[in-house]
């Protein structure tokens, strides 16, 4: 069962974090700023993208748990991280656009 967990995991846990760091790299502008800022922000938006993953996965793990307190606790862990993801995706989704309009 353990060797399926992890294909499992393996799998698709890796592709939905490409697929939300790609999200996350949207903001990021392509002619307005060197190689090197740009390598800089991605870096730092990849780091942000793990951050924020890890906090997610252990509030979601507490939120299952019997214990109000956890439970409490992993709501918060859960909800803030969802938000700041959603808010990150919206950002650069407009980025996006907004840069597309303007061409």
């Amino acid at each position: 069962m353990g060797c399926l967990f992890e294909l499992f995991f393996e799998i698709f846990g890796e592709a939905i974090a490409n697929c939300y760091i790609k999200a996350m790299q949207l903001a990021v502008p392509n002619k307005t700023i060197t190689e090197k800022t740009k390598k800089t922000i991605v870096n730092t938006v990849t780091t942000v993208a793990a951050i924020l993953g890890v906090v997610l996965i252990i509030g979601l793990v507490m939120l299952v748990q019997g214990d109000p307190f956890f439970k409490a606790i992993g709501g918060y862990m859960t909800y803030i991280p969802l938000t700041i993801i959603v808010l990150q995706i919206t950002v650069g989704i407009v980025v996006k656009l907004s840069s597309h309009f303007k061409k």
